[in-house]
């Protein structure tokens, strides 16, 4: 993370790191929280999956052309699907081809202030990787 020129921070990450961080950002964006974190959130949220829409665009087109047609119109595919392995193999293709791309996010990453006394868990936490800024000094 670095300052530049727009004396916003920016985080470093990859496109792998944004793509497992984005439902936890999707969570985080359904609490209700003091209006400056929601929009903080709302704002990161929205940065991530402009960098993240190629990636679930394949993803989506995958699940629709080997998944299941749902009666609302939708695709799912699951374990149980015949087309099941041909399914993990292209996301598999998919992960290995994109997951280490870098990504620059021109926005702060969120912090536990931010987060004041919202319920998340530690998993969420460590989910979100490279957006979520570590505390400097030890918690009391």
């Amino acid at each position: 993370m670095s300052k530049d020129e727009s004396n916003t921070m920016t985080i470093r990450t990859t496109l792998g790191d944004l793509v497992k961080a984005e439902p936890v950002l999707h969570g985080l964006c359904a609490l209700k929280l003091p209006a400056l974190a929601a929009y903080h959130l709302k704002k990161l949220r929205a940065l991530v999956a402009a960098e993240t829409s190629h990636f679930n665009e394949e993803r989506d087109r995958y699940v629709t052309e080997l998944g299941a047609a749902l009666d609302d119109g939708a695709f799912r595919i699951t374990p149980e699907h015949e087309q099941w392995p041909e399914f993990v193999r292209r996301m598999e293709a998919l992960v290995a081809e994109w997951a280490a791309v870098p990504v620059e996010i021109a926005w702060r990453p969120v912090t536990l202030e931010l987060l004041g006394d919202a319920r998340v868990s530690s998993d969420d936490l460590t989910a979100l990787g490279p957006l979520f800024a570590e505390p400097v000094e030890p918690i009391e």
